[in-house]
């Protein structure tokens, strides 16, 4: 009995023996390569793309090692590595074809030099926002923001109570009052006895706040650019409009120093002289001005070259420029008369905003509101009108902002040239709307003799204040503002059209 329990002992350290050399060995060959991956995410490489799917397909359809649910799972890892590996396949097909065709020397374009380059550097060297390297111009960019900053110092005190125009008596004329010469103080809101000169004084008051405003933006712009974080596009849209702003605001105190005041006579005709107010205005646009100049002397000298070659697209140029244009346009001609007649006591003069009346003998003019014509047709199509122009110049400042990016990159050009089409579409809504007033009878109602003078003078056009009362422009000629808009409307609309076809350019 304990010659068998040795035997098998022996025979057991034996089989140990014999499983340890054969696992030395298994070990002592030399490793195989890995087996391909069939992750459909891991990432193609050389060896996949060596690989034949088909005759690994046929391999695993006639293992029989393999159960049938594991021989579908490998079939369906394979399918879908080989549906990875194919399309790697045929892009680098594709791209060894677009590197081996001819080109002509026109093909080279914003878009060709942007596929090449990775997303960051697209995203860098595409924008506005950078500049020249190395810090190159840094002195254009303090003087303009110096110049920028002492024009905002200006328009911020003349946007304050101070006067604008003083009599001789002493008494001071603001944009938000009137004050001293031993007369009340009397706020513009309540200058009741001539619309006229309130209108003026409160339009030049949002003017000088807004010229304010966008003057503090071009300062922060301007100190943002000398330290690299500024916008090159930004800054020149906000001295752009700073100065707009303070021309107008200007504009209007200097039209009602030398316009007659409904009877009372004009500032200039000995009432009051100019003062401080209206001297910080001019010096700030003229701030403006040199700051605008700086900035493009810097512009076109350092930032193109360093950063774009100077590279430039003259057509979106010119496209740029007659959205500036076309802005002007449309503010200035709002303003102004839409169609007028001269009768032989009076002329009468019709805008988006009321009806002047000036008599030829006495020289003084009377406004009335558009709402004295006590005709809802008329009343509403002039604040669709009006509405419209605003919405208008909005999409067209949008379409300039977008335009000033455009010149040096494509990318923009397409938005600007939608907000472009959107500005042209509503202008064309606008003045159509005008012309159709000009020439149909609106609210054709009676006008009997005796309710109206002039009615009884034959002076067709002027408000009546009968209720729906016969309007008939018959005889009046259009004017500079209709002028204004329709020619503004016919230069963006083909700036806009040649900017779409010569879109490569």
């Amino acid at each position: 009995m304990s010659d068998g329990r040795s035997q098998s002992g022996r025979l057991g350290e034996r089989l140990e023996e014999e499983g340890v050399a054969t696992g030395q060995a298994v070990d002592s060959r030399p490793p195989t390569a890995p087996a391909p991956s069939n992750n459909p995410i891991a990432p193609v490489t050389e060896d996949d793309l060596k690989r034949d799917f088909d005759s690994e397909l046929l391999d695993v359809a006639h293992d029989k090692s393999l159960s049938r649910k594991e021989r579908a799972a490998k079939k369906k890892e394979l399918l879908q590595r080989q549906a990875v590996v194919d399309k790697e396949r045929e892009r680098r097909t594709i791209a060894a074809l677009e590197a081996a065709l001819p080109r002509p020397e026109w093909y080279s374009s914003d878009n060709e030099d942007e596929s090449v380059q990775s997303e960051g550097e697209s995203d860098n060297a595409s924008e506005l926002k950078m500049q020249p390297e190395g810090g190159a111009g840094l002195a254009f960019r303090v003087v303009y923001t110096v110049l920028s900053a002492v024009a905002f110092v200006f328009h911020l005190a003349s946007s304050c109570p101070i006067p604008w125009m003083r009599s001789k008596s002493g008494r001071q004329y603001g944009l938000w009052r009137a004050t001293g010469g031993g007369q009340p103080d009397l706020d513009v809101k309540n200058i009741h006895d001539c619309s006229y000169e309130m209108q003026y004084w409160q339009a030049a008051a949002a003017t000088s706040v807004l010229a304010t405003v966008a003057s503090f933006g071009a300062m922060i712009g301007g100190a943002l650019l000398c330290v690299n974080k500024g916008h090159m596009g930004a800054s020149f849209i906000l001295s752009f409009y700073s100065m707009t702003f303070a021309l107008v605001s200007w504009a209007l105190v200097a039209a009602l120093f030398h316009y007659f005041r409904c009877g009372k006579g004009s500032f200039a005709s000995g009432v009051a002289r100019l003062d401080a107010g209206f001297a910080l205005t001019l010096m700030g646009w003229m701030m403006h001005m040199a700051a605008l100049v700086v900035l493009g002397v810097h512009f076109f000298t350092y930032w193109t070259r360093s950063i774009h070659g100077g590279k430039t697209r003259a057509i979106r140029f010119i496209y740029l420029a007659t959205g500036i244009v076309t802005m002007l346009f449309y503010c200035v001609g709002q303003a102004f008369t839409m169609w007028g007649k001269t009768f032989p006591g009076v002329k009468a003069s019709v805008s988006l905003w009321h009806v002047q009346i000036f008599d030829r003998e006495t020289h003084l003019s009377t406004f009335l509101s558009r709402q004295t014509y006590m005709c809802t047709t008329i009343t509403h199509r002039m604040k669709v009108v009006a509405a419209f122009m605003i919405m208008s110049i909005i999409w067209l400042f949008f379409a300039v902002v977008l335009g000033t990016g455009a010149c040096y990159n494509s990318k923009y050009i397409k938005s600007s040239i939608f907000f472009g089409y959107a500005s042209s579409i509503f202008t064309l809504v606008a003045w159509i709307t005008l012309l159709a007033t000009w020439r149909e009878r609106l609210c054709t109602g009676a006008t009997p003799r005796g309710q109206s003078y002039w009615t009884d003078m034959e002076y067709n056009g002027i408000p009546s204040g009968i209720p729906n009362a016969q309007i008939d422009f018959d005889g009046y000629s259009l004017r500079e503002g209709f002028g204004l808009i329709v020619s503004g409307w016919a230069i963006n609309t083909l700036a806009i059209i040649f900017n779409s076809v010569l879109y490569d350019l």
